[in-house]
């Protein structure tokens, strides 16, 4: 599918949920990836972390300035705009190159939470019922908060994650002065050829 510019009216209305208006217009995988993203954030929310509050409403301004400014664009500049992820805007080094099968796989991950998350409500509700009154003081908190201490381990575990594949990334070797003679061996070896 071609991006092309489209009724003004609907890119507007459509810029009120972050990456609709980017979708209509053409642009699948900027589209997708900033309502994956400010879907995401709002997923948080609703689990428990209130501190996410200002920065959905920060994916909100951006997704929503984001449609704007792309259906202003001249139609040279509109053209030319590469429908990437929202991630590749800002990540000019490529840095950042995740494959599409991995993204899937990330999505999964999303998704698998999110369907536990539905199940525990279901299940906390049935247990509820079974826990007598005496103990419920004790209990209600630890089963209200069983969710919010889920997410938080598996926020920490990519953190961590990400951490040990930027140390490995930017690992030296043991024996710098090794790596260092071997570039120069190698310099003077090209420069007599």
């Amino acid at each position: 599918m071609k991006p092309t510019k489209k009724n003004n009216f609907f890119t507007f209305i459509f810029s009120f949920l972050p990456g609709a208006a980017e979708m209509y217009m053409g642009f699948m995988k900027n589209g997708f990836s900033i309502l994956a993203i400010f879907m995401g954030a709002c997923a948080l929310c609703v689990a428990g972390a209130d501190f996410m509050m200002p920065i959905v409403f920060l994916i909100w301004c951006y997704g929503f300035f984001h449609a704007r400014n792309v259906a202003k664009l001249d139609d040279a500049s509109f053209a030319a705009f590469d429908d990437a992820y929202v991630w590749e805007e800002f990540d000019t080094k490529r840095a950042i190159n995740v494959p599409a099968d991995k993204l899937r796989i990330g999505a999964a991950i999303v998704l698998i939470f999110v369907g536990l998350g539905i199940i525990w409500n279901y299940v906390s509700e049935i247990i509820i019922m079974l826990i007598p009154n005496e103990y419920w003081d004790y209990l209600y908190p630890i089963i209200y908060n069983i969710p919010s201490v889920v997410i938080a381990i598996a926020l920490i575990a990519f953190g961590v994650m990400l951490i040990s594949g930027k140390k490995k990334e930017l690992a030296i070797p043991k024996n710098a002065a090794d790596v260092v003679a071997t570039e120069v061996f190698v310099a003077k070896d090209v420069k007599t050829d």
